[in-house]
């Protein structure tokens, strides 16, 4: 289970059920959220690879001073989402407590489901959040919003995918992942 808990209203405005954790796991939680609620202004997370690169910063990132980012990281860059690393255990005492309520609570909707599938317990996930939100979130102590509308011209499919820098070489193929892709050509045989 991933999910995203607003630090003000302790409403959970995100969650999605993944076979493992993931980046795509937390892009579709992210969607969730900038859809429905608006773009936040922070996030916190932990020191997981999935938030920050654990890439080291090659000469030319350091003489332009950037950092080498996860996927995740430049999403929200893109998004003007500032990253807030979580280095305490009582930082991430929030989400903590939010995970022992689900053993409790949404284990047991689960299993009065009967859900056995990932379709069948995001169904329940579903379902299962406007009620536990009614019931646990709270007001905010400042009137307001930290969200930014999403804006009409924003296309998700640009924001929530992976995006990878490759050069292409004389061959016309670009390196990834351990294959070479062939790039075919354009008009007037211009690739």
């Amino acid at each position: 289970l991933i999910a995203y808990i607003d630090d003000a209203t302790n409403e959970v405005s995100g969650a999605v059920f993944r076979e493992e954790e993931d980046a795509a796991g937390y892009f579709i939680g992210l969607q969730q959220i900038c859809l429905h609620t608006g773009i936040p202004g922070a996030i916190y997370a932990d020191q997981h690879t999935i938030f920050q690169s654990p890439i080291k910063a090659t000469l030319e990132q350091e003489l332009a001073g950037e950092q080498p980012r996860s996927q995740f990281g430049r999403l929200l860059a893109e998004l003007g989402i500032e990253l807030i690393a979580a280095r305490s255990p009582q930082a991430k005492g929030r989400i903590e407590r939010l995970w022992g309520t689900f053993q409790d609570r949404l284990v047991k909707a689960l299993r009065e489901a009967g859900a056995s599938t990932l379709e069948e317990a995001n169904q329940v996930l579903e379902n299962f959040l406007p009620r536990y939100n009614q019931r646990f979130q709270v007001k905010p102590a400042q009137e307001g919003t930290a969200y930014v509308p999403w804006p009409k011209q924003y296309r998700t499919k640009d924001y929530f995918c992976f995006k990878h820098t490759r050069t292409v070489t004389n061959d016309n193929t670009i390196p990834f992942d351990g294959h070479r892709l062939q790039i075919p050509p354009g008009p007037q045989r211009r690739t």
